[in-house]
């Protein structure tokens, strides 16, 4: 199925993902094969454009109209795996019958469903004493801000000038260092973004993981397919643990190497791929 592989150091095969259009045909018979198909999916850079202000980032009435199509599928369920808080997410998208995922799945909840990884409490004292040292060492530096999401710290620098962005690096990675390296927290990179979470073996595909053991466990005998779509770094994690058996579509022509099987070039063709599932008959004629 995929034309190229590299390994990693680690041991992940990354791969150049494939055109989806071009293998659209052999996509959906897998998505109507199983009894179930699952739907996990990024916020930001999936479902709207990644926009300066991520206040900004709104769905539009398109996006909104298949979500609403594919939760009241029958053959569907829809979570949305995301980096922002739960609160925030909820705001954005709610919408009965959806599933949400907040700060990388630290926070789950859904019809039937609530879950907080131990660590979302975990060091909140310390996360709040690292905002307020955060906030001194970039204040002056334009465009650069920390924004407070309970479990986790994101410093955004995508309005920042090119010039700064090192400096903010550089800053933000001296001041977590001991913090760091006691093992209390770890740093990631997003797009624009560095993120402080608590350093447990938790992303968003342990969030997928236990999604779809909540949702297996409700219906053992039956199958389910699941398929992720997502554009940031941090979907790699979901993408590594579909590889085998799930289906991974990265959104953006510029990742070419991907654990990801398939690529979207933007938004807008996410729309359009989630307006044809919407479309399908299930069981098929």
């Amino acid at each position: 199925m995929i034309s190229r592989n590299w390994r990693t150091s680690g041991g992940s095969v990354v791969s150049q993902p494939l055109p989806l259009w071009t293998h659209l045909e052999a996509i959906l018979q897998r998505c109507v094969s199983p009894e179930h198909c699952a739907l996990f999916l990024d916020y930001d850079g999936t479902l709207t454009p990644i926009v300066a202000d991520p206040d900004a980032a709104r769905l539009n009435q398109e996006m909104r109209s298949v979500l609403r199509a594919l939760i009241g599928h029958p053959h569907y369920r829809v979570a949305i795996v995301s980096g922002r808080g739960l609160a925030d997410l909820r705001a954005r998208v709610d919408a009965e019958g959806l599933f949400l995922a907040g700060n990388h799945g630290l926070e789950i909840e859904g019809p039937g469903l609530r879950y907080e990884h131990p660590a979302a409490q975990r060091h909140r004292h310390q996360l709040a004493a690292l905002r307020q040292s955060l906030h001194r060492d970039l204040d002056g530096i334009p465009g650069a801000w920390v924004e407070d999401k309970g479990p986790t710290l994101s410093i955004h620098f995508r309005r920042v000038p090119e010039a700064l962005v090192p400096t903010v690096q550089e800053r933000v990675k001296h001041r977590v260092r001991l913090a760091i390296d006691s093992g209390m927290f770890t740093l990631r990179t997003g797009k624009a973004v560095l993120e402080i979470r608590p350093c447990v073996p938790w992303d968003k595909g342990e969030a997928v993981r236990w999604l779809l053991q909540q949702w297996r466990r409700g219906q053992p005998s039956s199958t389910t397919l699941a398929v992720y779509i997502g554009d940031d770094d941090t979907d790699e994690d979901a993408f590594r643990m579909l590889s085998a058996d799930g289906i991974g579509i990265v959104v953006g022509s510029d990742r070419l190497h991907s654990t990801a099987h398939y690529y979207l070039e933007s938004v807008e063709e996410t729309a359009r791929f989630l307006s044809v599932l919407a479309r399908l008959e299930h069981p098929p004629p």
